[in-house]
């Protein structure tokens, strides 16, 4: 008489067929195919742009994935020791945003708050924030040190969270240029306000 070791799913606690399931490369163990299709599509996304080059990486609750579906160095240079980095602040029953830049280590936020690309009359300050990224993400300003845009999930359909940061050894650096650029600090807080 054999005895065999069922696998559940560490997101829904189904019990997984053998070999038709993925692995959780946060939680190190095994997820169904459903619940990693749901983390990827609610994930948060970080992009890191430096010298010309642009990285980007979406941090979900159980999987992690870079473009090449890796997990990038510089997520574990400021994720720290544990990759479980993903973290949801609820405001009240039913709303809430991302947190996860509390969970990294070593870093300065320069500018945090919100954009939408649904901006009306009172929010124009979004479209220049957004704009900005653009054009950092264009190549139209060299970056000589690394700067980071992390973008995740609000209760409001319509609007994304963003922390703009910087790695704390690099902040009077990136901030200096951000001012030979002309966007300044000050104005970057105030277009996320």
């Amino acid at each position: 008489m054999t005895t065999e070791t069922q696998q559940k799913c560490v997101g829904c606690d189904s019990i997984l067929d053998e070999d038709d399931y993925t692995y959780s490369n946060v939680q190190d163990k095994p997820l169904c195919y459903g619940c990693e299709e749901s983390d990827l599509q609610g994930a948060s996304t970080l992009v890191k742009v430096h010298g010309g080059e642009i990285d980007r990486v979406r941090i979900g609750d159980y999987v992690i994935y870079d473009e090449d579906a890796e997990i990038p160095d510089f997520l574990t240079k400021i994720a720290g020791d544990s990759l479980d980095v993903r973290k949801w602040t609820k405001t009240d029953a039913w709303r809430g945003h991302g947190s996860t830049i509390e969970n990294f280590k070593g870093v300065k936020v320069l500018a945090s708050g919100w954009t939408t690309g649904w901006a009306d009359e009172y929010h124009q300050r979004k479209i220049k924030f957004n704009n900005f990224l653009n054009e950092i993400g264009e190549g139209e300003y060299a970056t000589p040190f690394p700067i980071y845009v992390l973008l995740e999930q609000t209760s409001n359909v319509f609007s994304q969270g963003v922390d703009f940061f910087t790695e704390e050894r690099y902040e009077s650096q990136v901030t200096e240029w951000l001012e030979e650029i002309g966007y300044p600090v000050s104005v970057l807080k105030e277009w996320l306000s």
